[in-house]
């Protein structure tokens, strides 16, 4: 006889025992552990790869920044006014003409920037203004070179002439400019001075734009070392942070910033007439720890070293 039987529940529910809930835990611990570590890892190595771009750049702007002014500097000129192993002070040339017309009463004139021949007699990084210096070529009157000078003079009146025609501008009976040369965005600048230029100046003498330039390492309100600039015209502005961190100011060599002077046999030289080769030295130092290798986190420090030559030593 055939027997059947009801089917029976059982009473245990599907699902996780507690052993392997904890057991799972423990791996997804592991896991996450191993997750997180490698994220801080990852976290330290961009910061400190951060921190040493950054350093290096400071390093490559400063080094990038100096040696193009230092390159026009006259030391038989007397541009150099004082220098130290922190820091220099020198004639900034800033834009280079040359004299279109001298009315022989102290005011000089320049030739504009564009002319429509091609020819490029006047070049400024910046546009000369009142309390600016310039140097101008002195041929006077003999045929020798004895009587030859660079003469002095700071600008305490500028006036735009754009008149093709006005001797007090760049006219074009000088043969310097044509017409339609001079309009209003291309003047030509006419120079008063503190004291008059000298009627023997002239036409078509070569004119230096400078101002007095400061570079220095110093150390700034938040207590780090920088690469300082400032110039005078000729009050002078306050000095600025233009690179940097670097090392602090050391007298036993290890500045951050540091000059060194000699002159054309190579011998180091505390006379500013006698310099021919300045050298730079520009150490880096990061702003934290860097820890690239993950093995432990060191301070990190670059340097380089710059050599320039003086074109008018």
């Amino acid at each position: 006889m055939l027997t059947v039987h009801a089917p029976t529940c059982s009473t245990r529910r599907a699902g996780f025992t507690l052993v392997e809930l904890i057991i799972t835990m423990v791996l997804v611990s592991f896991v996450a552990g191993a997750i997180v570590k490698l994220l801080l890892r990852q976290q330290r190595f961009y910061n400190s790869t951060t921190d040493l771009i950054q350093t290096r750049q400071q390093i490559r702007q400063a080094a990038a920044m100096l040696p193009s002014d230092l390159r026009g500097i006259s030391s038989v000129g007397n541009d150099i006014y004082a220098m130290s192993d922190s820091s220099l002070d020198f004639r900034g040339v800033f834009g280079t003409t040359i004299v279109c017309t001298n009315n022989g009463a102290g005011l000089l004139s320049t030739v504009p920037r564009v002319l429509a021949s091609g020819a490029a007699m006047t070049n400024w990084t910046r546009n000369p203004a009142v309390g600016d210096s310039i140097l101008v070529y002195n041929d006077s009157t003999m045929v020798s070179s004895s009587d030859d000078a660079w003469s002095k003079h700071q600008i305490s009146a500028i006036a735009t002439i754009t008149s093709a025609t006005s001797t007090s501008g760049c006219p074009v009976a000088t043969g310097l400019t044509q017409a339609g040369d001079l309009t209003a965005g291309n003047p030509s600048y006419q120079f008063t001075f503190t004291a008059g230029a000298s009627p023997k100046i002239l036409v078509g003498s070569a004119m230096r734009f400078f101002r007095k330039v400061h570079y220095s390492v110093y150390k700034a309100a938040d207590g780090k070392w920088y690469l300082g600039f400032y110039e005078c015209k000729p009050g002078c502005s306050a000095i600025q942070p233009v690179a940097g961190p670097f090392q602090p100011y050391a007298a036993n060599g290890t500045s951050g910033v540091q000059f060194a002077y000699y002159d054309a046999t190579g011998t180091v030289t505390i006379n500013r007439n006698l310099v021919a080769r300045i050298s730079l030295v520009v150490r880096g130092q990061g702003t934290g720890l860097v820890n690239l290798s993950g093995d432990g986190a060191t301070a990190f420090g670059d340097s380089l070293r710059i050599e320039v030559g003086l074109r008018n030593k």
